[in-house]
């Protein structure tokens, strides 16, 4: 009998078993036509969904408009001028000289000389800004509501951008709140600050959102424009304006550019607000070239006349700023990379504003795009309100204080604090300007009343200087709309304040008459304003008004030094005067003194 065959042992079962799984799963396919077909919808479907969204957005860019009035940048302009001599003393300087760069102008719309308007007046002079520019001075309208004040305010800071002759579309612009503003720095930081601002911001924008492609008609080579860019800077608050809690404005505006935790691990979370980052708008104060400005402020009249609110112009210039940032963020919706996008939203990195539940209505047309960004941290302008704890004034030669503050304000990163360059280059705070014509120069020289610290033992890093530990930034102005009570406290804390009437007699004096002017107008030291001048105001109608005129009464807040009213000092008619080089220009020498 033939021997049978051997049977399969277990292991030899268990490796066919495993083979014939791994053939199966490496070659599964769908059993049935059904499965391939729904599988095949499914992906179609899925692919129609992406295609759609994709291509049923507008081009936002094209369809409302986004080009502003002129081409060039603020941030490429030169606002220093050249020097130039070819003005003599016998020539007529005309009211409206044009020169090749633009100028600095102040607004402070104000209709009378009150404490806090006086104080942001001084602060300006005594810093060197251009005489500042009154707007609607001695029109107070007796008997009108807050709403027909605000209106009638914002109206004529228009109408001067508008019809004056002597601001030009490029030059600069500030305009400040008249009744609680206090100047710090001088406006070369300003300007300087302003345009590095908006250089660094230009270029996170132009990454963020790109170029768009202008045609140009018969033929001419098109143009390759960046889409969206910063023009023109608020104050940055903490605080939202509080009727427009659903509105962009408050919902759609970017995060700040300081760090997340900067406040501590409830930052941006604590009920009241104070420990929030500043992200929202405040209208306190704003810079930018004055055709910028002007189509804001033409916009927000439109907006005002639909509302008729309190506080309308902060309300206005909220949604403004919020309707900009919609529509930018649905153009770069339009162009992102979704699979891009999808993973930024994962890590937490997207650089996408909050539009969900967001409801406007867009009109095809309209302009919404207007350059508007906020100081986030407060290089330029700091805001008070929910921020009173935020500002120390410390001394940067002080190194032990510099370099334990942000320790003792709980600052998570922090590192030492250094006086920034642009103060250190300044020229020193106590110098004595030398006068061309001595004998004529008013106010003449006082020892008494024109006394300052020697430089030699004074400088910018050695006086009380207001800083922000949490942004490392000593403001170029303070904006004190917070607790009214802080406003004469904040004020003698000001650097300039034990020498405040010393400081401004020497801006008075350091630039007068026609040699002012032609500086002015030609580009000496005095280049911020074509009209030259000090000591005094202009007002939006062309008039020229005298500090004292203004702030009669007022000098017991400014100087707080018992010396009498400005321009009238209180002293003895017989003590002589001397100027700085020691010349006898006033009263008679003590017998005593003649003979030593």
């Amino acid at each position: 009998m033939a021997p049978s065959s051997p049977p399969f042992s277990q292991f030899d079962e268990a490796k066919s078993t495993a083979t014939n799984v791994l053939w199966q799963a490496s070659h599964y396919r769908p059993r049935t036509h059904r499965a391939k077909a729904i599988v095949f919808f499914a992906l179609s479907f899925l692919l129609f969904l992406w295609m759609l969204s994709s291509s049923s957005r507008p081009d936002f860019w094209t369809k409302f408009p986004s080009r502003h009035p002129f081409p060039e940048r603020p941030e490429d302009a030169q606002v220093a001028l050249p020097r130039k001599s070819d003005v003599t003393v016998n020539d007529t300087l005309p009211h409206d000289l044009d020169t090749t760069y633009p100028h600095l102008h102040v607004l402070v719309p104000t209709a009378k000389g009150s404490r806090g308007a006086c104080r942001t007046m001084t602060s300006a002079m005594i810093l060197g800004y251009p005489p500042p520019t009154l707007i609607g001075y001695g029109r107070e309208k007796s008997g009108a509501t807050e709403f027909e004040r605000t209106v009638d305010q914002i109206t004529r800071v228009r109408d001067y951008l508008k019809n004056s002759r002597i601001v030009k579309d490029r030059d600069f612009v500030l305009v400040v709140d008249a009744q609680d503003v206090i100047f710090q720095l001088p406006p070369r930081v300003l300007i300087k600050r302003f345009q590095d601002i908006i250089r660094k911001n230009n270029g996170k924008l132009q990454k963020k959102y790109g170029y768009a492609v202008v045609e140009k008609p018969q033929g001419a080579p098109s143009d390759l424009v960046q889409k969206y860019t910063q023009r023109v800077l608020f104050g940055a608050s903490k605080l939202c304006y509080s009727a427009l809690e659903g509105d962009p404005g408050c919902v759609s505006v970017p995060a700040s550019s300081l760090p997340p935790d900067v406040y501590g691990w409830k930052t941006d979370t604590y009920p009241d607000g104070h420990l929030n980052r500043p992200r929202w708008l405040n209208p306190g104060a704003v810079v930018g070239q004055a055709a910028d400005v002007r189509i804001i402020y033409d916009e927000a009249l439109r907006v005002i006349a639909e509302r008729h609110k309190k506080h309308a112009d902060y309300q206005a210039l909220t949604q403004i700023f919020g309707r900009q940032e919609v529509i930018r963020e649905l153009e770069r919706l339009r162009t992102v990379n979704r699979v891009k996008e999808w993973v930024y939203g994962m890590l937490g990195i997207s650089d996408a504003v909050n539009i969900d539940g967001i409801s406007v209505r867009l009109e095809t047309g309209h302009r919404y795009e207007y350059g508007i960004g906020v100081d986030y941290e407060s290089q330029l302008f700091f805001t008070q309100i929910l921020s009173r704890n935020d500002v120390e004034w410390i001394k940067f030669n002080n190194i032990t204080k510099t370099s334990l503050l942000q320790g003792q304000f709980g600052v998570p990163r922090e590192h030492r604090l250094l006086l920034p360059e642009d103060i250190a280059a300044l020229p020193n705070p106590f110098n004595q300007t030398r006068f061309a014509n001595e004998q004529t120069t008013t106010p003449a020289y006082n020892g008494t009343l024109d006394h300052l610290p020697n430089p030699n033992d004074h400088s910018w890093d050695s006086i009380p200087l207001m800083t922000n530990p949490y942004s490392a930034s000593v403001p170029v102005l303070a904006h004190l709309n917070g607790d009214p009570k802080l406003r004469n406290s904040w004020w003698e804390n000001m650097w300039f304040f034990p020498w405040a009437r010393a400081l401004l007699r020497r801006y008075v004096r350091s630039s007068h008459g026609f040699d002012a002017a032609q500086s002015a107008l030609l580009g000496g030291q005095d280049w911020w304003d074509m009209r030259g001048g000090r000591g005094g105001l202009w007002t939006d109608d062309g008039n020229w008004v005298t500090l004292s005129e203004v702030c009669e009464g007022q000098e017991r807040d400014l100087f707080d030094d018992d010396l009498g009213p400005w321009a009238k000092e209180n002293g003895d008619p017989a003590e002589p005067v001397y100027n700085q080089f020691g010349n006898l220009i006033k009263g008679k020498e003590k017998e005593e003194e003649k003979y030593v």
